[in-house]
């Protein structure tokens, strides 16, 4: 079980960290700070009417509409966020074994761990730390592994087989 939570906290980690780097406006001069998605200097910031303004900061890799029903592991009858939260991003890895569904949130971490971690306890759902020591929810319904990774902004829910 453990290499499985390591699994999902580098899957986290690597869907956290993509999209993230030359955000200093020094470093691309087409580029004013704050200006995303208000027609300010951000190229292709207007390019991307599908991707609610709350995205735009926890997860700027988010460049289209995104849809639960595109996640095969999220089992029936899922709860819904506990949180008011604003879905960004769904991916999966090649082969479809690992998911992630992103959202936005003003919810604080609290909010976020002890809202999963009441509306997972039908899959057991326990108080960690992931690989790098930030505070995870994780769960299992003995063939699922269920990890809720809060962040600046947002949350990840990630899922394997």
């Amino acid at each position: 079980m453990r290499s499985v939570h390591a699994a999902l906290a580098g899957l986290i980690l690597a869907v956290t960290v993509t999209g993230c780097g030359g955000d200093d406006p020094a470093e691309d001069p087409t580029r004013a700070e704050g200006t995303a998605g208000q027609g300010g200097a951000d190229p292709g910031a207007d390019d991307l009417p599908d991707v609610p303004d709350q995205c735009r900061t926890p997860f700027p890799q988010a460049f289209g509409p995104a849809d639960l029903a595109d996640l095969a592991l999220l089992p029936d009858g899922f709860p819904q966020p506990p949180v008011e939260a604003t879905l960004c991003i769904t991916a999966e890895t090649v082969g479809g074994s690992r998911e992630t569904a992103s959202y936005a949130t003003s919810a604080t971490e609290e909010e976020v761990l002890a809202g999963y971690e009441a509306a997972l306890a039908d899959y057991a759902a326990a108080r960690e730390s992931d690989g790098i020591g930030r505070p995870i929810i994780t769960a299992s319904d003995g063939a699922l592994m269920i990890q809720v990774t809060p962040q600046d902004g947002g949350f990840v829910l990630a899922f394997a087989r």
